[in-house]
């Protein structure tokens, strides 16, 4: 729900004064500062930005410091993506990174396309070593780094990390192993990294599974048990919400009278998944919200200018009818197709022209780390005006049936 201003309280100087003295008292027992008030600065949230728009948008400004974020979906819903965009970020605002690859599926490759620069970035496990990687040791290494004060924390995944008691275990042996390992682990797991978290933003990946048999209410559930659930500050789930596609002339043969002659045919081709990113729990803004975005095949990236665009509209800043698209204005305005109006009206532009109509920022930029040194390169833009996009709203985007985008070329040309 939203937060309720409420008239500040009177300070009743007296009290303030006592409990001033009472903090005093206490600090010098202990020998150390154990306690302080609620109005100390240190307690304002500060954020990492992930450098994806409409994710920092619905988390309030990026990856909360000294809290835990879990981010969970099916496969090819952009999770490890995310994850890398927000470490590549992170470098590029001069702070340090680190990343738990317990699905040992790590691309150096892909991560420095994002962005990421791979010779600062911590990862853990060493490749071809022969220590550890089960679960334990790698919730070990992740306090370690939470209590070394690094910025950011990647945990990829919680359910490709191995129990100790699995490891140890044949599965054709006789022997059963503890049901609920897992979540026993992460319950006591996720106290310590509490305890230890002061200024680190923790990223836990999480995937999704059925329980079945389940005939009322959702029947999706994520390994580890529950307790990542209440620790998370924010928790958001990623889901396939359709596809944008386009039709392509495919040349084959065919034998008649003895003669191959060639044909050609129709074939849709996928060019962007959407996504549908939901708010489920949040205790540092409103939960409960979606966010609608496209990610690009042809580029890799999110489309940014299409969400923002989406956006515009609902603050009645930009029109659309009929292929045709406009910038609402007192005057005549000019219409421009698609491709035309995305090269006229770019990000920034978009973002001026809705800063006009609201007093809150679109995408909150957060508290972030102060840009000390360039350490990455920043994640690139979105995707350029050449790429097709589909012209629904952002609540036609909720719906799964496919938007084609008729398109006359030969593959080649395509791409």
């Amino acid at each position: 729900m939203p937060r309720v201003a409420r008239k500040p309280l009177q300070r009743n100087g007296a009290a303030h004064t006592k409990s001033r003295e009472i903090i005093g008292i206490i600090n010098k027992a202990f020998g150390s500062e154990v306690l302080t008030t609620a109005a100390d600065p240190r307690l304002i949230v500060r954020y990492l930005r992930t450098g994806i728009a409409p994710i920092d948008h619905l988390l309030g400004g990026g990856l909360a410091r000294g809290r835990m974020v879990e981010v969970f979906g099916d496969y090819s819903t952009l999770k490890s993506y995310i994850g890398y965009c927000a470490i590549a970020q992170t470098q590029a605002d001069g702070g340090m990174a680190a990343l738990i690859d317990t699905e040992h599926a790590f691309d150096p490759e892909w991560a420095a396309s994002l962005g990421v620069d791979l010779e600062t970035l911590i990862l853990w496990p060493q490749p071809n070593t022969e220590g550890p990687r089960n679960a334990e040791r790698a919730l070990d290494v992740a306090e370690t780094l939470i209590r070394g004060r690094v910025d950011l924390v990647v945990f990829d995944s919680i359910a490709a990390a191995l129990p100790r008691a699995e490891e140890e275990v044949q599965l054709s042996g006789d022997k059963n192993i503890q049901p609920a390992r897992l979540a026993s682990l992460m319950s006591t797991a996720l106290r310590k990294l509490t305890a230890a978290n002061s200024e680190t933003a923790i990223m836990f990946i999480n995937q999704t599974r059925i329980n079945v048999g389940v005939m009322f209410g959702t029947n999706e559930a994520v390994p580890g048990g529950k307790a990542m659930g209440f620790y998370a500050s924010q928790r958001l789930a990623l889901r396939k919400s359709g596809k944008d596609t386009i039709e392509e002339d495919y040349y084959t043969f065919e034998v008649k009278d003895g003669q191959k002659k060639p044909i050609k045919k129709k074939v849709k081709k996928t060019i962007g998944t959407r996504i549908r990113a939901t708010l489920e729990k949040s205790k540092l803004n409103q939960p409960h919200r979606d966010e609608y975005f496209t990610f690009s095949h042809e580029t890799g990236q999110i489309d940014t200018w299409y969400w923002l665009a989406t956006q515009a509209i609902e603050l009645g800043v930009v029109d659309y009818q009929g292929g045709w698209w406009w910038v609402r204005t007192n005057e005549d305005p000019k219409k421009m197709r698609l491709s035309d109006f995305r090269g006229a009206v770019d990000e920034e532009e978009l973002l001026k022209l809705m800063a006009k109509r609201t007093q809150k920022p679109l995408v909150s930029p957060g508290k972030s780390l102060p840009a000390r040194s360039k350490v990455a390169s920043q994640n690139g833009k979105s995707s350029s005006a050449k790429v097709p996009a589909s012209t629904r709203t952002r609540g036609q985007a909720a719906s799964k049936t496919t938007v084609v985008t008729r398109k006359t070329s030969t593959r080649s040309k395509t791409r």
